[in-house]
């Protein structure tokens, strides 16, 4: 490789982190980050289910709250679900993960449902056609806190059906807070996402959205009343009435989020008490707002984020590339860590390398380990080691060869029980 172009990579690495970073480890960021944190079932005990029943009684039958990760490899349905449940509740359980096996984790017809619950995993599922119990594919009610929803495809129909055939894709409401809607895939439906489920739930909910994708919805993306809301680099597409709507004192910061042929992409509608925005750097195409006696321009409000995100942050302009290609099942991988992996664990060398690199990596004690190369766009190019290895205390090396990898930037990704570290790897 010429200096020049050595010198431009590692310029792309310094000054474009939010591409690198958020499409490595996918891990939490936003309000479910907050007081006690979000860790889900981590660490403890494991179960793979492929009815409704068999997860039924493994949520049921977590009375000790010990951590818990339930994996989903099937479709989950009304007929392998006792009759008794008319949704697959969380309730009065703690800690608990429920994770979708690559592409294989379905609910056909029924819902999940947290209540009174905390530090709550839902990732890589798909749930949709709901018309049993509440008819939300997921609903949050309080009190419940640190949930975090991750990497999922929510859908009913919109063409076709009426405005109440079914009810919201993924709706929170009462004291619920600190909670995270990550990276997942909303489309046809009339009612997408709400917090705050009447004119009098203004509970101040504490909710994040970041990296989802919005398609063929009418309205509700989100619909906050009351509470504090932060809605960055989400991307709209063919929104037929309002997107982010405001209203009852809510504020929310709306931030680097791409909307494309949406009516109305944020504004305080259907409220006599109007709801206020903290906006900056979004991208409109084609999406004009069209106020009336019911539907306002927001009122301005200024919102302190308390947590850190400029290293995920795109662009407006990037949003569509980055979602597109994130957003949804079947993306995550083995990328399931949920820590920080320990400071001074591992390290890659030669980076810039030219079709060998060592990977040495210092365990304190015996864990199971994957190291992973993903392109900028999130795709997996290879597994350095073998998945699921496990492996003593002590330092490890791995040798990786692949001179067929296109010059360019990468980031390479190590999970261990200890957390998990992604970093940039430039290919000369």
């Amino acid at each position: 490789m010429k200096k020049s172009l050595l010198t431009a990579l590692l310029a792309l690495g310094s000054v474009a982190p939010a591409a690198f970073g958020q499409t490595a480890p996918f891990g939490p960021i936003g309000f479910v980050t907050q007081t006690t944190g979000i860790t889900g079932g981590a660490g403890g005990t494991s179960v793979t289910v492929s009815t409704g029943t068999a997860l039924m009684a493994a949520i049921v039958g977590n009375r000790s709250n010990a951590p818990l990760t339930i994996y989903i490899n099937g479709v989950i349905t009304p007929a392998n679900t006792p009759a008794t449940y008319d949704k697959i509740e969380i309730k009065d359980r703690n800690n608990i993960s429920i994770i979708g096996v690559g592409t294989s984790g379905e609910f056909n017809g029924i819902g999940l449902y947290v209540r009174r619950a905390t530090n709550i995993i839902i990732q890589n599922i798909k749930v949709h056609h709901v018309q049993l119990g509440p008819k939300d594919c997921i609903g949050i009610e309080g009190p419940a806190n640190h949930v975090w929803v991750d990497h999922c495809e929510l859908y009913n129909q919109h063409q076709g059906v009426g405005v109440d055939d079914y009810d919201g894709l993924l709706d929170i409401k009462d004291d619920a807070e600190y909670v995270t809607f990550s990276w997942n895939y909303l489309h046809d439906a009339w009612k997408a996402s709400l917090s705050g489920f009447t004119e009098t739930d203004t509970y101040n909910r504490k909710v994040t959205y970041h990296h989802n994708r919005f398609e063929n919805i009418n309205s509700r993306l989100p619909l906050f009343r009351g509470g504090t809301g932060h809605v960055f680099n989400n991307y709209y597409k063919d929104i037929a009435s309002t997107a982010i709507n405001s209203r009852v004192g809510a504020c929310v910061k709306i931030e680097n989020n791409y909307f494309l042929n949406t009516k109305n992409p944020y504004v305080s509608a259907y409220s006599s008490v109007v709801g206020y925005g903290d906006i900056t750097g979004n991208m409109l195409v084609n999406s004009p707002f069209q106020y009336s006696s019911d539907t306002y321009q927001l009122g301005a409000c200024t919102l302190a984020i308390p947590y850190s995100y400029s290293g995920v942050l795109n662009t407006a302009a990037d949003v569509p590339t980055v979602v597109l290609a994130g957003a949804g099942v079947g993306k995550l991988g083995s990328v399931t860590s949920l820590k920080k992996a320990e400071k001074g664990q591992f390290e890659v060398f030669p980076n810039p390398f030219q079709g060998a690199a060592t990977f040495a990596l210092t365990l304190a004690g015996p864990s199971r380990v994957g190291i992973e190369l993903f392109t900028l766009a999130g795709q997996k190019v290879a597994a350095v080691t073998t998945p699921g290895q496990v492996l003593g205390a002590g330092t490890h090396r791995f040798d990786y060869r692949n001179a067929s990898l296109t010059p360019g930037l990468y980031f390479y990704v190590v999970t261990t029980e200890k957390g998990s570290y992604s970093q940039k790897l430039v290919v000369q």
